[in-house]
């Protein structure tokens, strides 16, 4: 498993530092989470890809940051 993959479980799962990256392959090899990650790496999340468009359709509705 990449190291970036195992950065986004680590992050997303919220997983302690004590946890080596060896452990966390390991666990969450072939699962659904592992998926997401690097799925993730390389995509924009499917909401923000909606309020993308949203706000070049309606601009009164983008997001103020």
């Amino acid at each position: 498993m990449d190291k970036a993959v195992i950065d986004v479980i680590r992050k997303n799962e919220q997983l302690p530092d004590s946890m080596t990256d060896e452990e966390i392959a390991k666990e969450y090899k072939g699962t659904y989470t592992a998926a997401r990650a690097a799925v993730s790496l390389h995509h924009k999340p499917l909401d923000q890809v909606l309020a993308d468009a949203m706000g070049r359709v309606f601009p009164f509705m983008r997001k103020k940051k």
